[in-house]
């Protein structure tokens, strides 16, 4: 299986110091935030093993986007910030579905299925 934080680094579209974040975060929502784009943050201690964010982190999203009335399947204007040691990885909401997706071996049906299955809890 491969390391969750190598998946997470590879689709990141930016990495920052953890202590840089809040700059960065100005950053990208500059001018009134017109994308409206929705944050999502997520604090990982050290040795989270993926068991956890695959159990804790990634229903709770379902729920706080559906909450939102955005689509958990196909996070559209998502940005989830991973906190891993001193480094924020900055990674689309559909970018940290894929990590999911190839870390359990799902298409989207099965995803589909999985978030069903949250959403039920």
């Amino acid at each position: 299986m491969a390391d969750y934080m190598d998946l997470m680094a590879q689709k990141a579209f930016r990495i920052v110091p953890g202590a840089a974040y809040n700059r960065v975060l100005g950053e990208l929502t500059a001018g009134g935030n017109p994308e409206k784009l929705i944050f999502y943050e997520v604090p990982l201690g050290e040795g989270k093993p993926w068991e956890w964010l695959r159990d804790r982190v990634y229903p709770a999203l379902a729920d706080y986007l559906k909450n939102k009335s955005i689509n958990p399947e196909d996070p559209e204007r998502v940005v989830v910030s991973v906190f891993h040691k001193d480094r924020c990885y900055l990674l689309s909401g559909r970018d940290f579905v894929r990590v999911f997706q190839e870390m359990e071996g799902l298409n989207a049906a099965g995803f589909h299925f999985r978030v069903l299955q949250w959403l039920a809890r």
